[in-house]
């Protein structure tokens, strides 16, 4: 009968991690790392006598490490803790990754409108400093002598978050109304920090610009007279 070699450990611990540095995936790759830390452990602390402590304290420093840094991963790829307001808010940001979503969320302020009465957003032609997005309720706009509504779902003063420049028209949130508003340039230093959610929000900001577009486009054809 044959006695499994505790120094296999070693070995089975280096092919452990040598297949996770070939994992691209970042979850997978951390268990491996700590599956592979855990052999290691076990090998210094079973066949050495006395056991090798600084080896094992290493290990254990290694595990509790990739632990952290793990649930950090998992929370980047979870709605884990989020509000059921904030996962419907999640929704709307289909270009975001929950994690890059967490770190939009930080900057956001919730702010709602009382009933009978109502909150100017942005004036038209005007410094516009936040982003707003409308969570529940309508928003009146008024631009060039047109008026009409934007219903929940949609931004408002994203077009001089782009250009970094003026209001387009002047908005009003009305009664009841609920919306998340975003500070422009804590959202541009968020962004230069953070490419891949600068990315993200662009992509999201040109969804909306392109259906306001699209919608617009369809209004005025409807509004034309048929030919005879």
């Amino acid at each position: 009968m044959h006695v499994f070699d505790p120094a296999w450990l070693i070995h089975l611990g280096t092919a452990l991690l040598l297949i996770g540095y070939f994992i691209r995936d970042e979850l997978k790759l951390r268990v491996m790392i700590i599956v592979s830390s855990l052999v290691f452990n076990a090998y210094y602390w079973l066949v050495p006598k006395p056991p090798l402590w600084d080896s094992v304290m290493t290990g254990f420093l290694m595990v509790a490490v990739n632990l952290w840094v793990l649930s950090q991963v998992m929370l980047d790829r979870t709605t884990f803790r989020l509000t059921a307001d904030e996962k419907r808010l999640l929704s709307a940001f289909s270009t975001f990754t929950p994690g890059q979503f967490r770190r939009l969320l930080k900057l956001a302020k919730w702010r709602s409108v009382d009933a009978g009465d109502q909150r100017r957003l942005t004036s038209e032609n005007e410094p516009c400093a936040s982003l707003f997005f409308i969570f529940e309720g309508e928003v009146s706009v008024e631009k060039a002598s047109h008026s009409f509504t934007l219903s929940d779902g949609s931004f408002v003063g994203e077009i001089a978050y782009v250009q970094d420049g003026p209001a387009s028209a002047t908005t009003h949130a009305m009664p009841g109304t609920r919306y998340v508003e975003w500070d422009a340039q804590d959202l541009r230093a968020l962004e230069a920090k953070l490419p891949g959610l600068a990315n993200a929000l662009n992509a999201r900001l040109a969804n909306e610009l392109a259906r306001k577009l699209g919608s617009s486009v369809q209004s005025d054809f409807a509004l034309q007279p048929l030919p005879a």
